[in-house]
């Protein structure tokens, strides 16, 4: 099965990156454009693996998200990779880097690394929203995206399904973001 770690989108996050995707076509900019019900910001792209590890890759989400509390992640911007100039992922990003997310996505890939996964770049907190065959000639149109504050208090493991010419994501865990208490540290009397 495919796998990897990310965040959900809520209703108004997701019609946002909609609307993001509506303006692109009607600049007639040419790409696949991802399904509204698809977009989600990954933490840590494992691929496939075997069924039988996924409890121990749920778990991982788990003890993570216990040490994280949760955090506003604001998407405001439209961008591409590698560059606006040649785009071939175009994405719905943060203009305030998104320090939380990063911290989340280090930890998790750093927790993912102990099981033998590797990760070539850092996270970099955004929602991708179509991809370029072959690369755009042309350069991304200015686009403006309304901010939105994505309040993030899940992380969850998804499982990517083939079906027909496409795919879609199942949750195959869940974990809430919550810092470990300060009792819990406290001894016991």
């Amino acid at each position: 099965m495919r796998l990897f770690a990310g965040i959900e989108l809520d209703d108004v996050a997701r019609a946002a990156c909609a609307n993001a995707q509506d303006s692109l076509r009607r600049a007639a900019f040419e790409a696949r454009y991802e399904a509204p019900e698809k977009l989600h910001a990954t933490l840590a792209f494992l691929g496939n693996v075997p069924d039988e590890s996924l409890p121990a890759l749920a778990q991982v989400v788990h003890r993570v998200a216990s040490h994280h509390a949760p955090f506003d992640l604001v998407l405001d911007r439209l961008g591409a990779f590698p560059n606006e100039r040649r785009p071939r992922i175009v994405f719905v990003g943060t203009r305030m880097r998104g320090a939380e997310f990063r911290t989340l996505a280090h930890d998790l890939r750093h927790a993912y690394a102990e099981l033998g996964f590797t990760f070539e770049d850092d996270a970099v907190a955004h929602v991708t929203i179509a991809r370029v065959k072959g690369g755009s000639q042309r350069p991304l149109p200015a686009i403006d995206v309304r901010a939105h504050r994505l309040h993030v208090q899940t992380i969850v493991l998804f499982r990517s399904a083939r079906e027909q010419d496409t795919t879609r994501y199942e949750i195959a865990a869940t974990a809430p973001l919550r810092p470990p208490s300060l009792s819990a540290k406290e001894p016991r009397l």
